[in-house]
């Protein structure tokens, strides 16, 4: 069990299938728990009962999947920050959409279908379109997978400006510090077998090596042999 309170910044560690996107799509009600419950500002999110708030939800909680294709379907990049805020009935649409690209660096794309990006450039549409929305909380699962090195430090200036709550998964710990100051950690076994600040984890060896985000092999030396 965790809890995460309004405007945390936090950080989902573990190896790949520990559970990370399980999780992230269960916050996001796109599955829903066969068992035990979440609650979101309250409310118990159960499949029966989603649909009386799932227009408020999807405002609210935004999700950044690791493909990015998943969350692409508009014929131009325009139409696609478009798109939520059309949804959700927002005013002067053309103009929050201009605006937004211009954060995003996307300007110069706004008449291109989206498919001809590179991952980066799809990346940031993605994003776009769900921060024009202005959420409350965004889960990003991997965000830096797809990202080169400059497009990964505008990422990360980016969060570091966003007022509201976030949890990041990843399992790049050089990053780990950028994207947040608190650490859920999943075992292999989809535990939660951490929940504290990440500075005391990444200073914990043994909790490190229990969730395989460390590990121990041997080093050769020409004759010597040691570990590291």
């Amino acid at each position: 069990s965790f809890k995460i309170e309004e405007k945390e910044r936090v950080v989902l560690l573990g190896i790949n299938g520990s559970g990370k996107s399980t999780l992230l799509k269960i916050l996001d009600a796109l599955v829903f728990p066969q068992s035990g419950s979440y609650f979101y500002k309250g409310t118990e999110i159960r499949k029966k009962s989603f649909k009386k708030i799932s227009r408020s939800f999807r405002k609210e909680v935004a999700f950044l999947m690791q493909d990015p294709n998943m969350l692409l379907f508009n014929a131009t990049v325009k139409e696609e920050i478009e798109f939520g805020l059309r949804q959700f009935g927002f005013d002067d649409i053309e103009s929050r959409a201009v605006d937004i690209a211009k954060r995003f660096g996307l300007e110069k794309y706004l008449e291109t279908p989206p498919f001809y990006l590179s991952g980066g450039e799809k990346q940031r549409v993605a994003l776009a379109s769900l921060i024009a929305v202005e959420p409350e909380i965004l889960l990003m699962d991997e965000p830096s997978a797809n990202l080169d090195p400059p497009t990964t430090g505008w990422l990360i200036d980016l969060l570091s400006e966003m007022d509201i709550t976030t949890l990041i998964s990843t399992h790049n710990l050089s990053l780990a510090p950028e994207f947040g100051d608190r650490a859920l950690v999943l075992s292999h076994e989809h535990r939660l077998i951490f929940d504290g600040r990440l500075d005391a984890f990444l200073g914990n060896q043994e909790l490190m090596m229990k969730a395989n985000l460390l590990h121990k092999h041997r080093h050769r030396h020409g004759s010597v042999e040691h570990a590291h």
